[in-house]
């Protein structure tokens, strides 16, 4: 539902808890856990990004590091919140861990 009004962002955390869901029903076999669409990946940049930020560095210090603007660092975030269904850094930490 979170899909097709639009909201990935939803869309994707409904599908990681989903995910999760399945995974604690010892090999539950359903049609819509076949037609399940998969995460949408994140961009080398992104994923260069997120790791720094989840390791608690500030966007200031993302962005000297890498050479490029603060706002470049909270766009790659933003997108990258949306790609992982999370809203926060709080939650990037948990979404890398369960997609490793």
């Amino acid at each position: 539902m979170a899909e097709e009004s639009g909201d990935r962002r939803a869309a994707t955390a409904a599908l990681r808890h989903s995910s999760a869901l399945a995974a604690s029903c010892e090999g539950a076999a359903t049609p819509g856990l076949f037609h399940a669409a998969g995460p949408i990946p994140l961009s080398g940049r992104e994923r260069e990004i997120v790791m720094l930020a989840a390791k608690g560095m500030a966007s200031k210090d993302i962005a000297e590091r890498l050479f490029v603007s603060v706002r470049t660092v909270s766009n790659h975030l933003q997108h990258a919140y949306t790609k992982l269904g999370v809203s926060s850094r709080a939650g990037l930490a948990q979404a890398l861990g369960s997609a490793s």
